[in-house]
């Protein structure tokens, strides 16, 4: 009797261990290559530490939180960065072919323009696509290189009409005087963008000063706005240049009002809210993001983002707009190698590779730059 028992279980094992379910054999996944590279060189003097610890923590977020979308899709990525100094943007071009060789799918590259063009020549057959880079030079690169950021030439319409609205509500005349860093291509590209739409407006330039260098010579500014009296100067250069021009103005006593590209930084980050001056000059300018706060509400992964983890810069911004855009497009594309990838990034990237928060206007005023609204 004990032995018929006996059987009777094996018998029952047996039957269920023939049926039992094999485990699922883990699908594979598709591994996608991503660069990522900006100026931000540690002994680089323009940008701070604080500033590349913002970006790395971005990207590490971003990487996270899009993990499991990406892996249900089938992929997963890996990144690498390669930060170089600002004085020196030929490296961008070197990394870029470096990234290339080493297989990479896409590039995220510089924030500035003629850094971000330096790129591209070092990866013209790769897609690319730059976090702030504004200039028409960068517009006209093709389907295959884009950027997050608004044309200079549209945010350079939004300045010339913000501009004049507010001459005409304190009963100012339309003069105005242009600053512009000769060694920067978005700024003068801004410029030119703004001088026509300016002129659309009825408003008229009476000089144009052109000058080179973090530090430049201000005198000639100064003297300019003593004479011409002009209601207001457009600086579209970058925040230490421009805090520099700012601090001789008002140092001088006059008080134009001052108009600024994407350059100036904004209330955490750039030389213009930090400067320990100009607390008197007032005026605006205008950027491709809005506060990092506000921008983050356009993003999926913003109510999964923990608010110990919020990053602080524009840049931050970028770099989890771009990841959650490198997700959504492999997701819908489904490419399995780099070509793949390259065909539909030309076809159907500028859908996704896009800025979704149109152009942000911000107010500079008692040394703040503050918020004020954005247009789309």
């Amino acid at each position: 009797m004990r032995l018929s028992w006996v059987a009777l279980l094996l018998i029952v094992l047996g039957s269920s261990w023939s049926f039992a379910t094999p485990p699922k054999k883990q699908t594979k996944l598709t591994l996608v290559k991503l660069s990522f590279l900006e100026a931000l060189a540690p002994k680089d003097t323009t940008s701070s530490a604080r500033f590349e610890k913002d970006y790395l923590a971005a990207l590490d977020i971003g990487k996270r939180l899009n993990k499991r979308k990406l892996a249900q899709c089938g992929y997963e990525l890996e990144s690498n960065t390669f930060f170089y100094d600002a004085s020196d943007p030929l490296q961008a071009k070197e990394h870029a072919e470096s990234a290339v060789k080493n297989g990479a799918w896409l590039l995220v590259g510089p924030r500035r323009s003629n850094h971000y063009l330096l790129l591209v020549k070092g990866a013209e057959s790769t897609p690319t696509v730059s976090l702030l880079a504004s200039s028409s030079e960068v517009e006209a690169l093709g389907k295959l290189h884009l950027s997050l950021s608004p044309t200079n030439s549209v945010m350079a319409k939004s300045a010339a009409i913000e501009i004049s609205i507010r001459l005409k509500k304190i009963g100012a005349n339309k003069t105005y005087i242009s600053v512009v860093s000769e060694d920067c291509l978005s700024c003068k590209d801004f410029a030119n963008a703004f001088d026509r739409e300016a002129k659309k407006l009825g408003l008229k330039k009476v000089d144009d000063l052109k000058i080179t260098g973090d530090f430049p010579e201000t005198s000639a500014i100064v003297a300019s706005i003593r004479t011409k009296k002009p209601a207001f100067v457009l600086l579209p250069n970058y925040s230490k240049t421009t805090s520099h021009v700012m601090s001789a103005v008002e140092g001088s006593g006059q008080n134009p009002l001052f108009v600024g590209g994407d350059g100036w930084g904004d209330s955490k980050f750039g030389f213009v809210q930090n400067a320990d001056h100009n607390h008197e000059v007032e005026g605006f300018t205008v950027r491709g993001m809005p506060p990092v706060e506000q921008g983050l509400k356009k993003l999926s992964i913003y109510k999964d983002l923990p608010k110990t983890e919020m990053p602080s810069s524009g840049s931050a911004l970028g770099i989890l707009k771009s990841l959650e855009a490198t997700v959504e497009f492999l997701c819908k594309s489904k490419p399995k190698t780099s070509t793949d990838f390259k065909k539909s990034f030309e076809k159907q990237g500028s859908k996704l590779f896009a800025s979704p928060w149109g152009v942000s206007i911000f107010d500079l005023n008692g040394g703040n730059i503050t918020y004020t609204r954005s247009t789309q």
